[in-house]
């Protein structure tokens, strides 16, 4: 019981001292993960040790990476990184080999012992997926090409996890993860074992029973089956001696496949903001802050090779499947960090003996660092790499970069509610030679819009992340049609906060509610008692 109350102190430490330094960041125009790293280093015990217990660190630690990459793994389906295509499964693989192949000799160089050399290598290999897409969301360059195969390259780095934690039981022997030390056949048909009982979950078991009726009227039991799956992944993981925020990460991926992950991905997201925060939080908790200042020359003599390196080998790797050198430099900047999973694999190499205490404090001080210079590089990937290209190549590279960022989907019409309303207004849209995406919370609804030949999903329109989803900035019309008068006023006024430049048309079910929906910022609302009132009349002046 102590344990647990000490627990939840150490929480509240972390979190208080995260949101004072994140609006400091913010205050000062700095990207509030910095904030949070430095909260970690803060509070951590090579600073204050205002948290202290090494039992506490570790649960933060592997809870925050665990939850944070199950909510990733829910924004990118199996189907959505096969559709990728070959720069995320072949520059991908090309990625990791490169950077692990020069990292290593370069150790190798320096009298690192090679089964250490292969483990830095490996460590180094790795990008940040939590920190990437979220400054690529944030930044609205997801959807460019240099965003998407970025995406496609971080999902395969996550994937090969798996295979790089069993190199390194094989460099070492055995490996001090999970309960206790695993033998790499164990933790071989371990990893199977867990795919296969996630798989077996979360195909046949979750559709069915989110297809009831119970399911569909209470969006709390979504929420809670998410959270549980989660839950019961990451222990799993932990069981089986693998890292628990892999297990969670492909809970989510698998999750991803379902017809409800929309709108779990909408319920998760207030979460979101408590993931990253302990996540971040986290890795500055394992950072050695006394190390790093006393060895800062060699951490920043490592770091701008590692990063300059990684962006130039990631730029080769992807150049024969992107269109434009900027393009594949914008994506070698965007990946030049040390990602999350560095510290997991950098864990199992020290406690196998193949990285020495000194080494892994380096390891952990320019992971750090990387991570901390992110949030400015990532932004200004595209214009540093438009700058290279316009003096090593022809301008023709710059344009075919302009060409590479178009959005997706754009120009198409969204329209909220499948009841007849909305399914004669999309009919009518689609009959008119326009793109229709069709929204709903009702699976059944969304059955029927799918039927009819729309593109469909599940969802409640009321919430942002749904929103900004269904490619909202770039769509010509938001067309609302659910009767409940304040639901499609709150839809309207949320769609109008989101994007004010995107017109939007709503049903006004009764009069009296017309003026409130027009309020809410609708750009012209179809009142449907003076619609019925006219006909009405027209039919008793015509018979």
């Amino acid at each position: 019981m102590g344990n647990g109350w000490a627990l939840l102190f150490d929480l509240i430490v972390t979190l208080t001292a995260a949101l004072v330094l994140g609006v400091l960041a913010e205050r000062v125009r700095q990207s509030a993960v910095i904030g949070y790293m430095i909260a970690g280093v803060v509070v951590g015990p090579s600073v204050t040790a205002w948290v202290q217990e090494p039992r506490s660190v570790s649960v933060i630690a592997e809870l925050g990476v665990a939850l944070l990459l199950f909510t990733i793994g829910l924004e990118f389906s199996l189907r959505r990184l096969v559709s990728l295509g070959r720069v995320a499964l072949v520059g991908g693989t090309l990625q990791i080999a490169s950077v692990m192949g020069v990292t290593a000799l370069v150790a190798l160089g320096f009298g690192v012992e090679w089964r250490g050399a292969v483990a830095l290598g490996a460590v180094a290999s790795l990008a940040s997926t939590a920190v990437v897409i979220r400054l690529l969301t944030e930044h609205q360059a997801i959807d460019g090409m240099h965003g998407k195969s970025s995406v496609g390259v971080l999902l395969l780095q996550d994937v090969a996890v798996v295979p790089l934690v069993m190199l390194m039981t094989l460099l070492s022997g055995t490996a001090a993860v999970g309960k206790g030390a695993v033998a790499p056949g164990q933790l071989l048909l371990n990893t199977g074992l867990l795919i296969a009982a996630l798989f077996f979950l979360v195909t046949l078991i979750l559709p069915r029973l989110l297809d009831t009726a119970t399911f569909g009227r209470n969006r709390e039991f979504s929420i809670l089956l998410a959270v549980g799956t989660c839950a019961a992944a990451t222990w799993g993981a932990h069981a089986a001696g693998l890292s628990p925020a892999l297990g969670a990460f492909l809970a989510g991926i698998l999750l991803a496949e379902s017809p409800f992950a929309h709108q779990m991905r909408a319920d998760v997201h207030p979460f979101k903001t408590l993931f990253v925060t302990l996540f971040f939080a986290s890795i500055g908790m394992v950072l050695d802050a006394r190390f790093l200042l006393a060895n800062l020359p060699l951490v920043l003599g490592v770091l701008v090779p590692v990063m300059v390196l990684k962006a130039l080998l990631t730029a080769v790797s992807v150049r024969a499947f992107l269109p434009s050198f900027v393009t594949s430099l914008a994506t070698g900047l965007v990946l030049s960090q040390v990602g999350e999973f560095s510290f997991v694999l950098a864990k199992v190499a020290r406690d196998g003996g193949l990285l020495t205490d000194f080494l892994f404090q380096l390891v952990v001080s320019v992971t750090f660092l990387t991570l901390v210079a992110t949030p400015y590089v990532v932004p200004r990937a595209v214009p540093w790499a438009k700058w290279a290209a316009l003096r090593l190549f022809p301008a023709r590279e710059v344009a075919a970069e302009e060409r590479a960022i178009r959005p997706a989907r754009e120009g198409h019409v969204i329209v909220v509610g499948y009841g007849m309303a909305g399914s004669r207004a999309a009919a009518t849209v689609l009959g008119a030679g326009t793109d229709v995406l069709v929204v709903d919370v009702s699976p059944a609804a969304v059955r029927d819009a799918e039927a009819d030949g729309f593109e469909a999903m599940i969802g409640d329109a009321g919430q942002d992340t749904i929103l900004t989803g269904l490619g909202l900035p770039d769509a010509a019309c938001l067309i609302v049609t659910v009767p409940e008068p304040w639901a499609c006023a709150h839809i309207v006024g949320l769609a109008k906060t989101v994007c004010p430049h995107v017109r939007v048309v709503a049903r006004a079910r009764y009069h009296l509610m017309a003026s409130t929906i027009r309020a809410s910022g609708a750009d012209a609302v179809v009142d449907e008692e003076t619609l019925v009132g006219e006909r009405l009349g027209e039919m008793i002046r015509s018979s």
